[in-house]
């Protein structure tokens, strides 16, 4: 029996039977289409809530450990795949919220189709893993993963994710398009396009991640809201509304980033910006949006600019002795300077780290020896504690804010460099506060960290007057 012609066979006859068809023929067809990959035990889903015009029918498939969300869905709710893949998207309406309720049911996989389209999601990566444009195309690359006795042997971890560097440049090639659009076709400058993209890439990594969400519920509510409006036939004021949203991030935030700009608005505010722009930003996998991924995305033009986005911060014994000989007493005018020219991108959020961790082991010996029980006067009260913490250093009350704002100079020597490490800084931090819980009441003054390149630093100095000693030949020897 040659399956891959009856899965063919089989998609071909439900297209032509499609129009005059009941959900029990729907079925039907569903399930001889897993019985073709040999699915037999099936545990249909109940269709509800916003996700039931989506899909006519629904199964869980469950093999060992793996469960998979399976769904079959009429014909006009996927995009092909192809078209998908050259916007730079990873997902379409309809695959982006079945992937959504496919979480909520603890499932590693999902399965999608219209019997013509395919797609294969990781629901815990957000990562698209196969996709297909037509039956044919399904029964020669779906077929050998989609087999019950194949993921009963692991075929779908080992499926071949794709590399960081391929993820990076899909989202190079996004930004790019959406930039060129917004110079080209709504008369924005360059600059404004670039901040107005980097915009979203902060709110999208911002409201994904949920590290503010204790702070920020109406601001994340709003957000929410917005990209129900960008998919609505009813759009019109999406720009209005996300330009406000950005005010009052700016506003309740002090994040800089989101400034008032009259041109950024005003772009905004035209047709076909906003709800485009905010609808295709959420149809990008998760995966694009971390920092690692999203400096590579930089990995491109001048070589040498190229070559600070790969470079990977060397050990700097100087600055490890500085740091080390830090005391409560001076660690308020500690300071550390990164010079991007040399040093490159990465050594930015290193060096930042670095301090924080800093801060942090000379709290514990602040602490530690100003609240000793050996030490402390045994009729302690409220003005006596007072003083005793008024003596706390300010680089130990808000870590972050202190680092960024008074601890880490980054030189920069084109608008570009500015542009990739004030991007990254504000993801680090975004980052940074949710993985520590660290309080949050606004965003540090990242652009106070971040000044134009002297025309010589220290760093050219020691190379001009003490060049480094040559390597030796190791031929000669």
């Amino acid at each position: 029996m040659d399956v891959s012609k009856d899965i063919t066979k089989l998609c071909e006859s439900w297209w032509e039977t499609l129009a005059d068809s009941t959900k029990v023929e729907q079925s039907r067809f569903a399930e001889q289409f897993l019985d073709l990959l040999g699915w037999r035990d099936l545990a249909p889903l109940e269709r509800k809530g916003t996700w039931a015009r989506y899909a006519m029918v629904s199964y869980i498939l469950r093999a060992g450990s793996n469960g998979i969300a399976t769904y079959f869905v009429l014909p006009g709710q996927l995009e092909p795949p192809t078209a998908l893949m050259e916007r730079g998207l990873d997902f379409c309406e309809a695959t982006r919220m079945l992937v959504s309720v496919a979480r909520g049911l603890h499932v590693r996989y999902t399965f999608i189709t219209d019997l013509h389209r395919s797609y294969l999601y990781d629901v815990k990566t957000d990562e698209l893993l196969l996709h297909a444009d037509s039956p044919r195309k399904f029964a020669g690359d779906f077929r050998e993963v989609m087999q019950q006795t194949d993921i009963e042997d692991g075929a779908l971890e080992g499926i071949r994710r794709e590399p960081r560097s391929h993820v990076a440049r899909h989202l190079r090639d996004w930004i790019q398009r959406w930039r060129e659009t917004l110079v080209m076709e709504h008369q924005c400058s360059k600059e404004a396009a670039y901040q107005l993209i980097d915009r979203v890439l902060v709110i999208r990594y911002l409201f994904s991640h949920g590290a503010l969400r204790r702070m920020g519920w109406g601001l994340q509510k709003r957000y929410q809201q917005l990209v129900g409006l960008a998919f609505s036939p009813n759009a019109g004021n999406c720009g209005k509304d996300l330009t406000g949203l950005f005010h009052d991030i700016w506003l309740d935030w002090k994040a800089d980033l989101f400034a008032a700009s009259a041109e950024v608005d005003g772009v905004l505010e035209q047709p076909g910006v906003a709800a485009p722009l905010l609808r295709e930003s959420v149809l990008l996998s998760h995966v694009k949006f971390n920092v690692a991924t999203v400096l590579e995305s930089f990995n491109y033009g001048e070589p040498m600019e190229k070559a600070r986005v790969r470079t990977i911060p060397d050990v700097d014994e100087e600055r490890e002795t500085y740091l080390a000989k830090i005391t409560p007493e001076s660690v308020d005018t500690a300071e550390m300077k990164v010079d991007i020219v040399d040093e490159g991108y990465r050594a930015v959020l290193h060096w930042l780290d670095k301090l924080v961790g800093l801060y942090e082991r000379l709290e514990t010996e602040f602490d530690a020896k100003t609240y000793n029980p050996r030490t402390m006067p045994a009729d302690m009260d409220l003005f006596t504690w007072s003083e005793m913490d008024a003596n706390r250093p300010q680089a130990l009350a808000d870590k972050l804010r202190h680092a960024v704002e008074h601890g880490l100079t980054v030189y920069h020597a084109t608008p570009r460099q500015f542009r990739t490490a004030r991007l990254l800084l504000y993801l680090h931090l975004i980052s940074r506060y949710g993985k520590t819980k660290q309080r949050f009441t606004h965003f540090p003054r990242v652009e106070a960290a971040l000044k134009p390149r002297p025309r010589t630093l220290e760093s050219d100095r020691t190379r001009i007057f003490h060049p480094a000693e040559p390597e030796e030949d190791l031929d000669l020897l």
